[in-house]
């Protein structure tokens, strides 16, 4: 015969209970949490630039030289994020960018001019930078290695932003 008694039953106890779904409730608040921060993180970093090589201008000024010539590029930031662009590679010649270019978030449109120096036919640094026509007065660039500079001839070369991305272009020098 089976026994009635209420002690016999066997049961979560309230004070048991209670602590169950309160840890549920802390589990699940994290999850959402680093659900919700993992997201932002990642459209910060997958804030992305539109670049567009419009001219290398004035190579033929650098042969003999000393002279400038200008590298004209279209830049567009369509993120919600500012974008920091910290360099630029031209062939064999980098820059690094100190402090790095901010390029404010919606920009549309605007150029990045780069006034690139150099003497007896090589492109050797970076003596002016303007964006959207206002020269960027705080801004130095550090350079390194160098490239031949020739009417003509077509230059590969990117940008690099503070989070790594790297935005190729290609251009053709002109006189």
């Amino acid at each position: 015969m089976r026994s009635t008694n209420r002690m016999d039953r066997r049961g979560i106890s309230n004070v048991v209970a209670t602590i169950i779904l309160i840890a549920v409730a802390i589990a699940l608040a994290v999850a959402v949490a680093v659900w919700v921060f993992g997201l932002a993180g990642g459209a910060a970093k997958t804030a992305t630039l539109q670049i567009q090589a419009v001219s290398l201008n004035g190579t033929a000024s650098l042969t003999p030289g000393p002279g400038t010539a200008y590298l004209s590029l279209l830049v567009n930031n369509p993120s919600s994020t500012a974008v920091g662009i910290n360099g630029f590679t031209l062939g064999g010649l980098t820059c690094t960018f100190s402090p790095p270019i901010s390029v404010p978030a919606g920009t549309q449109g605007e150029f990045l001019v780069i006034k690139l120096t150099g003497s007896s036919g090589y492109f050797t640094g970076v003596s002016t930078i303007y964006l959207g026509g206002s020269q960027l007065k705080s801004i130095s660039a550090t350079c390194s290695g160098n490239q031949t500079a020739a009417v003509g001839a077509q230059y590969s070369g990117y940008l690099t932003t503070v989070s790594g991305q790297t935005y190729p272009f290609t251009v053709t020098a002109t006189s």
